[in-house]
Protein backbone atom coordinates (compact mmCIF):
# COMPACT_ATOMS: atom_id res chain seq x y z
CA UNK A 1 0.00 0.00 0.00
CA UNK A 2 2.86 2.15 0.82
CA UNK A 3 4.46 1.92 -2.41
CA UNK A 4 1.54 2.43 -4.25
CA UNK A 5 0.59 5.69 -2.68
CA UNK A 6 4.16 6.61 -2.82
CA UNK A 7 4.06 6.15 -6.31
CA UNK A 8 0.28 7.19 -7.33
CA UNK A 9 1.01 10.78 -6.65
CA UNK A 10 3.53 11.65 -9.02
CA UNK A 11 1.82 9.73 -11.57
CA UNK A 12 -1.27 11.55 -10.71
CA UNK A 13 0.48 14.55 -10.71
CA UNK A 14 1.79 14.01 -14.02
CA UNK A 15 -0.80 12.88 -15.89
CA UNK A 16 -3.05 15.93 -15.14
CA UNK A 17 -0.41 18.26 -15.21
CA UNK A 18 0.67 16.88 -18.54
CA UNK A 19 -1.96 14.95 -19.85
CA UNK A 20 -2.80 11.64 -19.19
CA UNK A 21 0.25 9.68 -20.87
CA UNK A 22 0.29 5.84 -21.12
CA UNK A 23 4.16 6.08 -20.28
CA UNK A 24 3.67 7.74 -17.03
CA UNK A 25 1.22 5.34 -16.13
CA UNK A 26 2.87 2.18 -17.15
CA UNK A 27 6.03 3.29 -15.63
CA UNK A 28 3.88 4.10 -12.35
CA UNK A 29 2.62 0.17 -11.91
CA UNK A 30 6.41 -0.95 -12.74
CA UNK A 31 7.84 1.61 -10.10
CA UNK A 32 5.56 0.13 -7.47
CA UNK A 33 7.21 -3.07 -7.79
CA UNK A 34 10.36 -2.39 -8.14
CA UNK A 35 9.66 -0.44 -4.52
CA UNK A 36 7.84 -2.76 -3.12
CA UNK A 37 10.67 -5.44 -4.15
CA UNK A 38 13.08 -3.78 -2.72
CA UNK A 39 11.32 -2.94 0.62
CA UNK A 40 10.88 -6.42 0.94
CA UNK A 41 12.62 -9.33 0.13
CA UNK A 42 9.45 -11.07 -1.40
CA UNK A 43 9.30 -11.81 -5.31
CA UNK A 44 5.92 -10.63 -6.29
CA UNK A 45 4.09 -12.64 -8.87
CA UNK A 46 2.21 -11.44 -11.89
CA UNK A 47 -0.67 -11.48 -10.31
CA UNK A 48 0.00 -9.62 -7.34
CA UNK A 49 1.71 -7.26 -9.85
CA UNK A 50 -1.43 -6.71 -11.60
CA UNK A 51 -3.65 -6.01 -8.24
CA UNK A 52 -0.30 -3.52 -7.04
CA UNK A 53 -0.30 -1.91 -10.19
CA UNK A 54 -4.13 -1.63 -9.73
CA UNK A 55 -4.19 0.09 -7.09
CA UNK A 56 -1.23 2.57 -8.58
CA UNK A 57 -3.88 3.29 -11.20
CA UNK A 58 -6.83 3.79 -8.78
CA UNK A 59 -5.52 6.21 -6.42
CA UNK A 60 -3.51 7.84 -9.26
CA UNK A 61 -6.84 7.42 -11.54
CA UNK A 62 -8.23 9.35 -8.55
CA UNK A 63 -5.38 12.22 -8.26
CA UNK A 64 -5.54 13.35 -11.57
CA UNK A 65 -9.67 13.65 -11.55
CA UNK A 66 -9.49 15.64 -8.07
CA UNK A 67 -6.83 18.11 -9.78
CA UNK A 68 -8.56 18.29 -13.38
CA UNK A 69 -11.64 19.13 -11.45
CA UNK A 70 -10.58 21.69 -9.40
CA UNK A 71 -8.94 22.90 -12.11
CA UNK A 72 -11.74 23.38 -14.20
CA UNK A 73 -12.82 25.07 -11.53
CA UNK A 74 -10.60 27.25 -10.67
CA UNK A 75 -10.41 28.22 -14.17
CA UNK A 76 -14.31 28.69 -15.01
CA UNK A 77 -14.76 30.91 -11.56
CA UNK A 78 -11.40 31.79 -10.68
CA UNK A 79 -10.10 33.10 -13.34
CA UNK A 80 -13.70 33.75 -15.68
CA UNK A 81 -12.23 31.69 -18.67
CA UNK A 82 -15.83 29.91 -18.62
CA UNK A 83 -16.46 31.19 -22.45
CA UNK A 84 -13.21 29.45 -23.83
CA UNK A 85 -14.37 26.06 -21.84
CA UNK A 86 -17.54 26.54 -23.13
CA UNK A 87 -16.23 27.27 -26.45
CA UNK A 88 -14.09 23.80 -26.33
CA UNK A 89 -16.90 22.05 -25.88
CA UNK A 90 -19.11 23.10 -28.29
CA UNK A 91 -16.32 22.42 -31.06
CA UNK A 92 -16.05 19.18 -29.95
CA UNK A 93 -20.05 18.34 -29.57
CA UNK A 94 -20.16 19.84 -33.05
CA UNK A 95 -17.78 17.35 -34.32
CA UNK A 96 -19.02 14.50 -32.66
CA UNK A 97 -22.52 15.14 -34.11
CA UNK A 98 -21.44 15.80 -37.24
CA UNK A 99 -19.68 12.81 -37.59
CA UNK A 100 -22.92 10.57 -36.04
CA UNK A 101 -25.46 12.09 -39.10
CA UNK A 102 -22.36 11.61 -41.30
CA UNK A 103 -22.39 7.74 -40.54
CA UNK A 104 -26.12 7.34 -39.60
CA UNK A 105 -28.06 10.02 -41.41
CA UNK A 106 -31.06 8.55 -40.93
CA UNK A 107 -31.01 7.71 -37.05
CA UNK A 108 -29.82 11.21 -36.76
CA UNK A 109 -33.29 12.59 -38.44
CA UNK A 110 -35.05 9.91 -36.01
CA UNK A 111 -33.89 11.27 -32.82
CA UNK A 112 -32.91 14.78 -33.02
CA UNK A 113 -33.56 15.27 -29.47
CA UNK A 114 -30.22 13.20 -28.76
CA UNK A 115 -28.09 15.65 -31.10
CA UNK A 116 -30.00 18.40 -29.25
CA UNK A 117 -28.99 16.85 -26.00
CA UNK A 118 -25.11 16.40 -26.92
CA UNK A 119 -25.46 20.52 -27.87
CA UNK A 120 -27.12 21.27 -24.53
CA UNK A 121 -24.99 22.43 -21.07
CA UNK A 122 -26.31 18.74 -19.87
CA UNK A 123 -24.36 17.00 -22.99
CA UNK A 124 -21.47 19.10 -21.98
CA UNK A 125 -21.10 17.94 -18.58
CA UNK A 126 -22.00 14.74 -20.12
CA UNK A 127 -18.57 15.06 -21.82
CA UNK A 128 -16.28 16.23 -19.44
CA UNK A 129 -17.95 13.13 -17.40
CA UNK A 130 -16.98 10.65 -19.54
CA UNK A 131 -13.91 11.88 -20.74
CA UNK A 132 -13.00 11.74 -16.94
CA UNK A 133 -14.25 8.21 -16.85
CA UNK A 134 -12.45 7.08 -19.95
CA UNK A 135 -9.51 8.51 -18.23
CA UNK A 136 -9.57 7.06 -14.91
CA UNK A 137 -10.50 3.46 -16.68
CA UNK A 138 -7.37 3.82 -18.84
CA UNK A 139 -4.89 5.02 -15.72
CA UNK A 140 -6.12 1.74 -14.10
CA UNK A 141 -5.96 -0.69 -17.09
CA UNK A 142 -1.96 0.81 -17.88
CA UNK A 143 -1.36 1.22 -14.53
CA UNK A 144 -2.17 -2.85 -13.63
CA UNK A 145 -0.63 -3.89 -16.80
CA UNK A 146 2.57 -2.10 -15.92
CA UNK A 147 2.50 -3.66 -12.43
CA UNK A 148 2.27 -6.96 -13.99
CA UNK A 149 4.95 -6.74 -16.11
CA UNK A 150 7.38 -5.22 -13.70
CA UNK A 151 6.13 -8.08 -11.13
CA UNK A 152 7.13 -10.60 -14.30
CA UNK A 153 10.47 -8.86 -15.32
CA UNK A 154 11.26 -7.66 -12.15
CA UNK A 155 10.84 -11.45 -10.84
CA UNK A 156 12.72 -13.13 -13.50
CA UNK A 157 15.98 -10.91 -12.74
CA UNK A 158 15.83 -12.06 -9.44
CA UNK A 159 15.47 -15.37 -9.76
CA UNK A 160 18.29 -15.23 -11.90
CA UNK A 161 20.14 -13.72 -9.54
CA UNK A 162 19.57 -16.23 -6.56
CA UNK A 163 20.71 -18.99 -9.07
CA UNK A 164 24.00 -17.65 -10.04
Amino acid sequence: MQAALLVAVPVGALSSLLDFGIIWVLAGGFCAIALYQRKTSFLVQPGSGWRIGMLVGVLAAFLSTLVDGVSMVVERYGLHHGASIDQRLIALTQQMTEQMVRQNPEAAQQIPWFIQFWRSPDGHAAIVLFMSAFAALMMVAFSSVGGAVGARILGARKRVSLHS
